[in-house]
């Protein structure tokens, strides 16, 4: 996939010449050209490089919890950088390293909404538009020049940089001496500077430069913006001139790890279903097999709806058939009461009841007991094992009774 990289100097939107270059997906350069792109080289999303002298970086002092009502006060927040009236620029932030501050690119509205416009006419969708001066690459403990013969910008920091004023003898700019004087009495002088020429440009005297700067000058590669691999943190499109159908600086950072979420919870999804499926076909087989035992056991002919139920129903005639007694059966609860519960010195039985499966057994204590203490013992011993057993006071008008209520425990 190839990629249209477009350079912006101050005259282009006038004059309608643009400097260009086309990338493929590696970032190499495949064609570079100057025109007014009336037969543009491709078309579709662009890149846009802003001329250094055209954009003011700046590092302005926000506390952290008022950035997020900040988006209509930027204009404003920059009026001590800038001399225009503040309605006449538009301003891009990005986070500063330190706390409490952020970094600001501002560059004049209108310049940008008619170089915007020109490129839009020409088939191009501007995507991205960065400083120039932020595209270089930054060696460790030092700030990187690069020397057009005249001029030319320094980058100081990740999302730092400035334009160099006009020197026509080749001496050392006055801008970058005054930024080398901040930067120490902050205590963030680099330690080297690094000089590249923008192009073919030859470099000026670096041993004059250390001496006028107090800092050793070393030479560097030539540098060509179209080359550059690096992107910038901060992206002028943002706010009004942000590309249309587009996500903000942080929706774009978190849109990789969303997609890997996203694709996690297909995954997630697809392996439930799959378990569950699974489940529901060994579930199927299962009641398949019962029919099949079902029908087996008591002829073809039989309907089977319910096959557990009718099984588990069948089974206790078959029992009852055979002259064994099941679990719900009368004898088989009242044996376990009368062995673990009942005691004619304790209590005396004032009835007993059966019905459905269900042993009701009446009690009262007897005279010396009081009536709470019998109820605790009887609780204390109503564990036991294939039965379920309650018991509740039911007696009234001042005479005790309680009820033992036992029925066969579920799945016995």
């Amino acid at each position: 996939m190839t990629t249209c990289r477009i350079r912006l100097g101050r005259d282009a939107p006038a004059r309608g010449i643009f400097e260009w270059a086309v990338l493929d997906d590696k970032g190499s350069v495949l064609d570079t050209g100057a025109s007014n792109l009336s037969a543009p080289p491709i078309t579709g999303s662009c890149e846009l490089v802003i001329a250094s002298d055209l954009v003011l970086l700046e590092r302005v002092a926000v506390p952290a919890a008022q950035r997020k009502r900040l988006s209509s006060a930027l204009r404003f927040l920059a009026e001590d950088s800038v001399v225009p009236d503040p309605e006449r620029i538009h301003v891009a932030v990005e986070s500063a390293p330190a706390k409490d501050s952020l970094c600001v690119g501002i560059i004049d509205r209108q310049w940008l909404a008619q170089a915007l416009s020109r490129l839009e006419r020409s088939g191009f969708a501007a995507r991205w538009a960065w400083p120039e001066c932020l595209l270089p690459e930054l060696a460790p403990r030092a700030w990187t020049v690069v020397w057009d013969g005249a001029g030319g910008f320094a980058r100081t920091a990740e999302v730092e940089g400035f334009a160099l004023d006009i020197t026509e003898d080749g001496s050392a700019p006055v801008s970058l001496l005054l930024a080398l004087e901040t930067a120490r009495a902050s205590g963030l002088a680099p330690e080297r500077i690094l000089l590249r020429s923008a192009g073919q440009v030859a470099l000026p005297d670096t041993q004059r430069w250390s001496a006028a700067l107090g800092i050793p000058v070393e030479r560097g590669a030539p540098w060509r913006w179209m080359e550059a691999r690096q992107r910038p943190k901060i992206d002028l499109l943002q706010g009004e001139f942000a590309p249309r159908g587009s996500a903000s600086g942080w929706q774009r950072r978190l849109r990789r790890p969303a997609i890997l979420a996203g694709a996690l919870l297909v995954i997630g999804s697809c392996g439930i279903a799959a378990d569950w499926e699974a489940k529901a076909h060994e579930r199927n087989r299962l009641l398949a097999e019962m029919r099949a035992i079902y029908r087996e056991t008591f002829g073809e002919n039989a309907a089977v709806v319910d096959p557990p139920l009718q099984m588990s129903r069948a089974l206790a005639e078959l029992r009852l058939r055979a002259g064994q007694g099941g679990p719900a059966d009368f004898l088989a609860l009242l044996a376990p009461l009368a062995d673990r519960l009942l005691d004619p010195a304790r209590q005396r039985i004032d009835s007993i009841s059966y019905e459905n499966g269900t042993l009701a057994v009446s009690l009262q204590p007897a005279e010396q007991m009081p009536p709470g203490k019998l109820a605790e013992e009887l609780r204390a011993k109503a564990s036991i094992q294939g039965l379920s057993i309650r018991t509740e006071d039911v007696g009234s008008g001042g005479k005790a009774a309680l009820r033992l209520t036992a029925t066969a425990a579920a799945g016995r």
